[in-house]
């Protein structure tokens, strides 16, 4: 990344839920962290928490763990990493690794061995100057692109000169080469969610004049397009399709409470129909949807009594119907798992 100026972005996606912190009270090592050097913690759910299918990743405390059945485990131990994500076929983990004023893109194996970093963020200047802080990248909330996995997307910042510029998608191989720019517009965008096709890529767009929105991008033409329609006093965010591509969940934010809603993907032909959304949570402080691989479920993140937990909904699937949303159930209890870090799942 040494073609473009280095600079400090601000996120906002910290909009969503104002007492997310990012690392709140932790200190940064100034260099690049290392591999897991210890063995992993596991912790055993207590006896209320439901058990589930295939593997779902999220952050806590700075680290990326991995719930199975009723057991989580922890992958990382650097207190530096955070925003995870499967490679599509269940083998590699993507995820950030911040440092003092940068953050890079890194990639595991699935069982959290083989740590290596993808970007090379960090400045060459000397620390802890205003040389070090201007020439110094940040990179965040990494996707694979769907269905191979050659690529990578991130969300990083361009080349003005300033302490704050706009967030836009960048693409680089896992081996780390070919990176370049895919998207940018005048605004910041955040959260890229691929469709599993790889056909369109969903994301939230924040232009300065207006709240934040749900836009999608089609690659091949080039065009960005309102997913679904901007209404005055709602702000949306955490776009994320179903398995089967037909669904998109996401968070919206109106009268202060936050929660999950649905509705139909541009893959769905319903789309171009006459519908309206359907909200699948009333909890008021509920956002980063993550579906679990046979689309019955979704692991999202919520605020209750202090504390940001993971929880999972229940859906009924009734074909050619929207997914109904049953019942939800914490898998986590005064976790204060990172609200900002989407849960990512795999079989």
């Amino acid at each position: 990344m040494h073609n473009r100026q280095r600079v400090f972005p601000v996120l906002g996606v910290l909009l969503v839920l104002c007492s997310c912190v990012l690392w709140e009270g932790e200190q940064m090592p100034p260099g690049t962290p290392a591999p897991t050097p210890t063995p992993p913690q596991v912790e055993e759910a207590g006896s209320h928490s439901p058990s589930i299918q295939g593997r779902l990743l999220y952050a806590r405390g700075g680290n990326i763990w991995l719930r199975q059945g009723t057991t989580a485990e922890r992958l990382t131990d650097t207190g530096t990493a955070t925003q995870p994500a499967w490679s599509p076929d269940g083998r590699q983990i993507a995820f950030v690794s911040r440092g003092e004023s940068y953050s890079d893109i890194w990639i595991m194996d699935a069982d959290g061995q083989n740590a290596h970093p993808v970007t090379q963020n960090r400045s060459p200047a000397r620390e802890r100057t205003l040389e070090y802080v201007l020439s110094s990248y940040w990179a965040y909330q990494p996707q694979w692109v769907p269905p191979e996995g050659e690529w990578l997307v991130y969300i990083s910042h361009p080349t003005p000169h300033g302490s704050v510029s706009e967030m836009g998608v960048y693409r680089i191989r896992p081996d780390g080469s070919d990176e370049h720019r895919v998207l940018l517009l005048d605004g910041n965008i955040e959260s890229p969610s691929w469709s599993p096709d790889g056909t369109f890529l969903a994301f939230v767009y924040m232009p300065y004049a207006t709240g934040p929105q749900l836009r999608y991008f089609d690659p091949e033409s080039g065009r960005v397009q309102a997913l679904g329609p901007d209404v005055e006093g709602i702000e949306r965010y955490d776009p994320a399709w179903s398995p089967d591509g037909q669904w998109i969940a996401y968070a919206a934010r109106q009268a202060g409470a936050t929660d999950l809603w649905l509705m139909p993907s541009p893959l769905n032909p319903l789309y171009e129909g006459d519908w309206s959304p359907a909200r699948l949570t009333d909890q008021g402080r509920a956002r980063a949807p993550a579906w679990a691989p046979s689309g019955d479920q979704i692991a999202f993140i919520a605020e209750e009594d202090g504390s940001f937990d993971l929880w999972i909904l229940y859906l009924e699937l009734v074909p050619g119907q929207p997914p109904r949303p049953k019942q939800a159930e914490k898998l986590t209890s005064g976790a204060q798992v990172d609200a900002t870090a989407r849960p990512s799942w795999a079989p």
